[in-house]
């Protein structure tokens, strides 16, 4: 009867798991792209975190980073406030899997960041890092010029890349994007 249980217990959790997975959705530039209606190269400039509490279920806590840089939509001057779920708020801490790691949006740190605007996460939020930790690249310098940092398949940006040439795949992503609104029209 216990070996029963146990693999009764042993496949929920299978079940939940990939359940689990099919949550998590496999992004490319041009889907990240399809998605999002800013991506900032710049500097983080601050880190706060929030709480909210939705009527009738329990607390979230989410972190909200600030960005100034270049919005490499449109190459105008940009400054985003993104938010993702998890972080530590009066000593209170919400853990999730898919957060950035801190290292990631340190105040300081070159990234690009992937966002679009976001409802229901409360007042102090009207946009998310899109993706969680998939829609933050740290940035580095090197003598050929800014790289950033690809996370490898499964992310907008995979591998390293020069930050120029991300600019490039962007405009044809966006170029793309505006060809197919044209024709749908």
């Amino acid at each position: 009867m216990k070996t029963l249980r146990l693999l009764a217990a042993t496949g929920a959790l299978l079940m939940l798991a990939r359940g689990g997975s099919a949550c998590i959705e496999e992004l490319d530039l041009a889907k990240m792209v399809a998605k999002t209606d800013v991506a900032v190269s710049g500097v983080v400039t601050g880190v706060r975190t929030v709480r909210y509490v939705p009527p009738g279920d329990d607390r979230l806590i989410y972190t909200l980073v600030t960005i100034e840089g270049t919005d490499l939509y449109t190459g105008r001057p940009r400054t985003i406030e993104a938010a993702f779920l998890g972080g530590t708020y009066q000593g209170d801490s919400m853990m999730v899997t898919s957060m950035p790691a801190p290292s990631e949006y340190e105040v300081g740190k070159h990234v690009v960041a992937f966002s679009a605007p976001v409802e229901g996460w409360g007042p102090d939020v009207d946009r998310c890092l899109y993706a969680a930790m998939g829609g933050i690249f740290r940035v580095i310098d090197t003598r050929r010029g800014p790289v950033v940092l690809g996370k490898g398949e499964g992310f907008a940006i995979s591998e390293n890349v020069r930050l120029a040439d991300l600019q490039v795949q962007i405009t044809r992503e966006l170029m793309k994007r505006e060809r197919g609104s044209q024709e749908g029209r």
